[in-house]
């Protein structure tokens, strides 16, 4: 596991469940397929080529604005997402905040690799953060403290396809068996 660090009285809480634990930090975040080893000189790019299967736009309610049906997951995201894993790498400075939404989602950041797409990192939280500092702080979580994998590297880079995943539509449930299976295709 990581190591832990106290908790300010005002952070929200991270998740914990299927894709990894998110341990808190210290100090909030400051505001903050594949295009590499080519430099993208660490700005946001709107038309780039994310790969096959690495960010699917979602056509149902995970990944809209709550209510409307309106996508709001963009290829853009998952750029991003490379964007700052590359600067990092590379020892470059972040890259300029994207022009995607800045609203707060609960969110996660998943790295696969290889043809076979084997998961390679996978946090996100429960909590709703804005999401350029969220997609930040997750690209890098996911990518580098993921438990149970080894830190991704510069070399893997051409090999890596990355998710972004954005909950919406929360529901209180009245005990554990409140739940049913739906369609949305």
């Amino acid at each position: 596991m990581g190591k832990r660090r106290c908790v300010s009285a005002t952070e929200n809480k991270p998740s914990s469940g299927c894709c990894g634990v998110k341990k808190p930090k210290l100090c909030p975040s400051p505001a903050g397929s594949v295009q590499p080893p080519v430099p993208h000189n660490c700005q946001p790019h709107e038309e780039k080529t994310v790969g096959p299967g690495a960010l699917t736009p979602l056509s149902r309610p995970n990944g809209t604005t709550s209510g409307r049906e309106q996508l709001v997951v963009t290829a853009e995201m998952g750029c991003y997402c490379f964007d700052v894993l590359y600067c990092h790498l590379h020892g470059f400075p972040q890259p300029r905040l994207p022009r995607f939404t800045n609203d707060p989602y609960p969110l996660f950041v998943t790295w696969k690799a290889g043809r076979d797409k084997r998961l390679r990192g996978c946090i996100g939280t429960f909590s709703a953060m804005n999401l350029h500092s969220g997609l930040r702080e997750y690209t890098l979580t996911s990518a580098l403290k993921d438990s149970r994998f080894p830190p991704l590297t510069r070399e893997e880079l051409p090999k890596l396809s990355c998710s972004v995943s954005l909950l919406t539509n929360f529901e209180d449930v009245g005990d554990f068996l409140d739940w049913e299976v739906k369609s949305s295709m």
